[in-house]
């Protein structure tokens, strides 16, 4: 159950750091959202999403 929690954290800190990125791009403010995506998980997700999963 602890995976799927942070799994799903993962997920909506991802989403957080997409709409920084988009909030960004046009030119309003995004540090909040970058902030939220930290807090939320979207930095660990993002390495675990580009690395891949550990199969030890």
């Amino acid at each position: 159950m602890g995976n799927k929690a942070q799994i799903g954290g993962g997920l909506i800190g991802l989403m957080f750091l997409g709409l920084a990125v988009f909030e960004f791009l046009s030119g309003d403010s995004w540090v909040v959202w970058a902030i939220l995506g930290f807090l939320f998980g979207g930095f660990g997700a993002a390495c675990r999403l580009l690395k891949g999963r550990d199969r030890s």
